[in-house]
């Protein structure tokens, strides 16, 4: 054999070699389960916009066990019975590395039985009934990092206090929306409030996404309040303002819990000073946030100020961070990195500690992420707690 043939051989082993090594190297694969159609969409389309932006991220630096992350997002409708087929897609037929999103509390029950059967590694967005957080009792691969709803009504009975003893606020209408999200403590909520010195004359459910509110909202006119408090999703939050003015019924403030809002409702006249929870605003002065910020304008060519995008960005870089650290997709190795969990992050500090009422699911972000907001002149105007406040309390929607 000539040397230009041994040149020719070697050079095809080291391209066979090459491409052995490219065939045996698995490519990380997650599922994303998200609500991009129905009355939670405006929630599930924002985080989807903060997950695309993560993978380009997470690739451009090298992707995950040095292969390109590939996830596979799909619409669940915020529904279950679209939820439960997709997640034993996830499990059996994408064969992912771990699931991610799950936005919905009723989803998140759903799940329970699908996820103890081929037990996932989980890192969840959203699904906050403690309902969800009871249903993985004993699971050990369950990451929730949106803040409990018993997280939230903490951070609402203050937001109450506050807006009592500054207005002398003492009645209150709640409106809930009648799945797990709404529903589940909603009389422990009205106990709460009763308890600080507020009188609760008319509280009823709803179904979210129904778009017709009169014959509730007429309902509640009977009882003049000082405020109504509706728990639903981005969907009902129009028809509730809107509805309200045309029968008459006048709190002096709507406070909304919507993860999200509807898309341009700063921009109607009836959105003044409709006040919500967040857990984020693109004016947070945190760095982390303000580099978000900036990735996300360069991608998009606007901004969002829905948490829901920075919340899925950040599930899906420490996720993959995590999955780095432990050099495999063993899930059990990756769990115990992401439990290490130690970020700045565009949400504020995140670290995982035993969650309070099921300490085996390790628990992110609590009540510290929340602040109340106001929309005035197209924005939204932080108002609560003081040290994020840009601008006073306005106390009169009616």
């Amino acid at each position: 054999m000539n040397k230009l043939a041994v040149v020719l051989v070697v050079v095809a082993l080291l391209a066979m070699a090459g491409t052995e090594g490219m065939a045996q190297r698995e490519q990380v694969r997650i599922g994303i389960s998200l609500p991009l159609t129905g009355p939670a969409s405006a929630s599930g389309k924002a985080a989807e916009a903060g997950y695309r932006l993560a993978l380009d991220e997470i690739n451009k630096a090298g992707g995950v066990l040095g292969s390109r992350l590939q996830i596979f997002i799909e619409d669940d409708g915020n529904l279950p019975a679209k939820g439960v087929p997709i997640f034993t897609k996830f499990v059996t037929v994408d064969r992912v590395h771990a699931i991610t999103g799950i936005f919905g509390s009723a989803i998140g029950v759903s799940i329970v039985g699908p996820a103890k059967l081929h037990e996932p590694l989980i890192a969840m967005l959203g699904a906050a009934s403690p309902l969800v957080e009871r249903g993985f009792e004993g699971y050990k691969y369950l990451f929730h990092y949106h803040p409990w709803a018993y997280h939230n009504m903490e951070a609402v009975f203050n937001f109450m206090d506050f807006v009592r003893t500054g207005t002398g606020a003492s009645t209150i209408a709640i409106l809930y929306e009648d799945g797990p999200f709404g529903s589940a403590g909603v009389g422990d909520t009205r106990a709460e409030l009763i308890k600080r010195g507020f009188d609760v004359p008319f509280m009823e459910s709803f179904k979210s996404g129904s778009g017709d509110f009169t014959a509730l909202l007429s309902r509640a006119k009977r009882h003049p309040v000082d405020v109504l408090f509706w728990i639903g999703f981005d969907a009902d939050a129009l028809p509730i303002a809107v509805q309200s003015r045309e029968v008459g019924f006048k709190p002096r403030l709507i406070f909304g819990t919507p993860a999200s809002w509807p898309i341009g409702f700063e921009g109607n006249p009836v959105a003044r000073d409709v006040s919500g929870m967040a857990g984020w605003t693109s004016a947070s002065p945190l760095a982390a946030s303000k580099e978000f910020v900036k990735k996300y304008q360069a991608k998009y060519g606007s901004l969002s100020e829905e948490y829901m995008a920075p919340m899925g960005f950040v599930t899906l870089t420490t996720l993959a961070a995590a999955m780095n650290k432990a050099g495999t997709t063993d899930k059990d190795r990756v769990a115990a990195e992401l439990a290490k969990t130690d970020a700045e992050t565009p949400l504020g500090k995140l670290r995982f500690k035993p969650s309070r009422l099921t300490p085996s699911v390790y628990q992110g972000f609590d009540s510290d992420l929340w602040m109340v907001f106001q929309f005035r002149d197209g924005r939204r105007v932080p108002v609560w707690p003081k040290s994020m406040a840009a601008g006073p309390l306005a106390w009169r929607w009616r």
